[in-house]
């Protein structure tokens, strides 16, 4: 769910993924311009520390990362999480 909303917040800055993974490589935070990409796909989750950096980097607010009608997503996606979060797996993706 993370992952469209980066991509919208560093489009609004006019920055392709290379230059938001610099930005977030000065930032102190040792990524690729591939892990941003599946990041930004959906493909592999965001640890709490990564959402603080992306704020910040993105000159964003921490609630800017997430979809605004996130109870909705959360509820609809529920059945599916539940399993695999336990598991520590990605669920289907929508």
């Amino acid at each position: 769910m993370i992952g469209p909303q980066v991509r919208k917040l560093r489009e609004r800055k006019g920055w392709n993924q290379n230059q938001l993974t610099v930005k977030l490589q000065l930032a102190g935070w040792d990524t690729s311009q591939g892990s941003l990409s599946r990041l930004e796909n959906g493909e592999r989750r965001v640890p709490d520390l990564e959402l603080f950096v992306l704020a910040d980097v993105l000159d964003a607010k921490f609630e800017d990362l997430f979809p605004k009608d996130l109870r909705g997503k959360i509820k609809a996606l529920w059945p599916h999480y539940r399993i695999k979060l336990s598991r520590g797996q990605l669920p289907p993706r929508q």
